[in-house]
């Protein structure tokens, strides 16, 4: 509705980037998923800048990892860097030990998250394209998000909300035994999740933070992937900048 909305006399539109990361996850308790190197191949074959341009009309910033600019703990040093790179994609499906391709089930709900059906018909010609051959299924949420939950979902779309501070999202998905959302275990990530926990200076936390983003990436557990602008349509009689949070206040309105 964007471009019906700036169409209006007297209306701007304001986009900021929201508290929330959309990731795929891959659960290693499943094969083929057990694999890091297919995972990583995943991670490749992925062309995130396309899909933000397309299907968000620009209105997204893709994620180099579990978190983005105004996130805490945020850093542009966060390695590896999965960049779109289709052939390295290829002949890592051939390194983790499948020459002529593999099957999967791909998971995407439909309508609870922006474009996310088409989205997930994108993401799935992509993997095909690289020899990881995707069948698609598209839940309700009210189905697929309980099978998720309980850790019966081996590859899927998924979308975690107020990571303002990536604590909480990073145990429930990452740390050994906390959930059963992904079913990833490293004991260097638990030891380090642990550690952040108990840690009140802001810079040693950080640090541990930032190491623990390392490991999460070089396994590729998950892939991060976007956050999607967060659109207002505002009255130009209206003085108000919106917040990452979503909340509004009213001490933070101007009429003009």
């Amino acid at each position: 509705m964007v471009s019906r909305v700036e169409a209006r006399k007297g209306i701007r539109v304001v986009g900021v980037p929201p508290a929330q990361i959309m990731f795929l996850a891959m659960n290693p308790s499943f094969k083929p998923w057990d694999n890091r190197k297919l995972r990583q191949a995943v991670s490749y074959a992925v062309d995130r800048e396309l899909i933000v341009k397309t299907l968000f009309q620009g209105r997204a910033s893709v994620l180099h990892g579990p978190v983005g600019p105004g996130q805490y703990a945020y850093s542009p040093d966060v390695t590896p860097k999965y960049n779109f790179d289709p052939e390295k994609a290829k002949a890592l499906v051939k390194e983790a030990g499948f020459p002529d391709g593999v099957d999967v089930d791909f998971y995407a709900t439909g309508d609870r998250y922006i474009n996310d059906r088409q989205v997930g018909t994108a993401i799935a010609q992509m993997l095909t394209a690289v020899g990881i051959r995707t069948r698609l299924h598209t839940p309700e949420w009210s189905i697929h998000w309980p099978a998720v939950r309980k850790g019966k979902v081996p590859f899927y779309y998924q979308g975690r909300s107020s990571v303002i501070d990536p604590s909480a999202a990073v145990h429930q998905y990452f740390h050994s035994g906390v959930t059963p959302r992904i079913g990833y275990r490293n004991e260097k990530v638990d030891a380090l999740l642990i550690a952040e926990s108990k840690e009140f200076d802001p810079p040693k936390r950080r640090k541990l933070l930032l190491e623990a983003f390392n490991l999460i990436q070089e396994d590729a557990p998950a892939l991060f992937l976007w956050r999607v602008d967060m659109v207002y349509g505002m009255s130009e009689k209206i003085g108000f900048e919106p917040r990452s949070d979503e909340r509004v206040f009213g001490v933070d309105i101007v009429v003009k």
